[in-house]
C-alpha cells in the first residue's frame, strides 16, 4: 500500500486541486461555465487516455460510453431521485458494457480494434436514435434528475463548477492509483512488449481487459455528469464524431500521461469556443491543428509543456511532482527472478 501510495505525485496534485478550486476567483460567470465543461469533457478524455497512453488501445467508439451514462442518467432520473444510485447505475452500465464488448474486442488490435468499437458505437447511435418512444430519438431528452448529495440541490454556475472540479480530481486521482499499482504496470507492459508479458506467464487479455472495463466506467461517468450539467441529451453522445473529438483531445493534448488528455480536453474546447466566434468553418482549423500535433508534436501540448518545466525547475523539485529523472524499473522484474 505504501508503494502504490508513494508512486502518486502528492504535491503536484495537491497544488491541481489549490488551482482548481481557486479559478473561479478570476474566471467570469461563463468562463466558469465553459471551464465547468471543460472538467467533464477531462475525464472523459482521460479516460480514453488510459487505454491509448497505457493500454495500446486506439478505440473510435468510446463516446458509446460516454452516451451511455448520459442516457442512464436521463431515462432513470424520471423515476429516481438518488443522485448516488444515479451515479453509481452509470458507471456500472458503462462498466458492463465496456467488459462485455471488450472481451471480443481485446483479441483484436490496431486497425481491427478500432472498427470494431466505431461499429459498437454507432450501433448504440442507431437504437438511440430509433428508439423514439424511449429516448425520444434525434428530438433528445430532457434530464429531470438534479444533482444532490444530501446537503440541497446543486445548482447555478459555481454549485456545478465545484461539483465537476471535485470528480475530475477524484478520477484523476484514481486513474494516477491505478496506473501507479502492480496490475497497472502490468498493462504498461503489455502494450510495450505483449509477446514477453505471455513468456513471463501473465494473461495479457484480462489485463488489456481490465484497462478497458475502467475506461468505460470512467466515460460513462463523465456522460451521467454531462447530463446533469446540460440537462438535455441526444443520440449525438454516442455517434462516431464525438469519438473522434475524444481522440483529437488525446492526441493534442498527448497520450502518454493522464494529465495530457485533460489538457487537450480545454485546449480543444477553448479554441472551439474562440475560432467558432470568428469562422463557421472551426472543424477545418482544429484539423489542420490536429494534423500538425500527429506530425511534429509527437507528445501533444502536455509534451511542451513538460519541456519548459524541465528546462525552468530544478530536478529535485521535479521529482516531488512526478518525473522521475530514473529509468523506471521494468514491471516484469520479480517474474523474471522466479524463473
Amino acid at each position: 500500500m505504501r508503494r502504490l501510495l508513494g508512486g502518486v505525485p502528492w504535491p503536484g496534485i495537491l497544488i491541481l486541486a489549490v488551482l482548481v478550486f481557486a479559478l473561479p476567483v478570476v474566471l467570469p460567470p461563463f468562463g466558469v461555465s465553459v471551464a465547468t465543461e471543460i472538467f467533464i469533457l477531462a475525464i472523459f478524455a482521460v479516460s480514453l487516455g488510459l487505454i491509448i497512453g497505457y493500454a495500446g488501445l486506439v478505440s473510435l467508439g468510446h463516446a458509446a460510453f460516454f452516451g451511455a451514462g448520459a442516457y442512464t442518467v436521463a431515462l432513470l432520473g424520471e423515476r429516481v431521485a438518488n443522485t448516488y444510485a444515479l451515479l453509481a447505475a452509470a458507471v456500472l452500465i458503462g462498466g458492463l458494457l465496456a467488459l462485455f464488448s471488450g472481451a471480443l474486442f481485446v483479441r483484436t488490435s490496431g486497425a481491427y480494434f478500432l472498427m470494431l468499437t466505431l461499429a459498437f458505437a454507432q450501433v448504440l447511435f442507431a437504437v438511440a436514435f430509433e428508439a423514439r418512444s424511449v429516448t425520444g430519438g434525434g428530438d433528445g431528452l430532457s434530464v429531470a434528475a438534479v444533482p444532490n448529495f444530501g446537503f440541497g440541490e446543486v445548482t447555478g454556475d459555481y454549485g456545478l463548477y465545484y461539483m465537476m472540479a471535485a470528480f475530475f480530481l477524484g478520477c484523476y486521482l484514481l486513474l494516477r492509483l491505478f496506473v501507479a499499482s502492480p496490475a497497472g504496470k502490468a498493462v504498461r507492459g503489455v502494450m510495450e512488449n505483449e509477446s514477453r508479458m505471455k513468456a513471463l506467464g501473465f494473461n495479457t487479455r484480462s489485463y488489456k481487459l481490465l484497462a478497458y472495463g475502467l475506461s468505460g466506467a470512467i466515460a460513462s461517468l463523465a456522460g451521467a455528469l454531462y447530463a446533469y450539467f446540460n440537462f438535455f441529451v441526444t443520440p449525438d453522445l454516442l455517434g462516431w464524431v464525438f469519438s473522434g473529438q475524444a481522440l483529437i483531445m488525446v492526441i493534442v493534448g498527448g497520450a502518454g500521461s493522464l494529465l495530457g488528455p485533460a489538457i487537450g480536453a480545454g485546449f480543444f474546447l477553448l479554441m472551439q469556443e474562440y475560432l467558432s466566434s470568428y469562422t463557421e468553418r472551426w472543424q477545418l482549423v482544429m484539423g489542420l491543428i490536429f494534423v500538425a500535433f500527429v506530425l511534429v508534436g509527437r507528445g501533444g501540448v502536455f509534451d511542451l509543456l513538460a519541456l519548459a518545466f524541465r528546462k525552468v525547475i530544478p530536478r529535485r523539485i521535479r521529482r516531488e511532482f512526478g518525473e522521475d529523472p530514473s529509468p523506471p524499473e521494468p514491471v516484469t522484474t520479480q517474474k523474471e527472478k522466479a524463473l
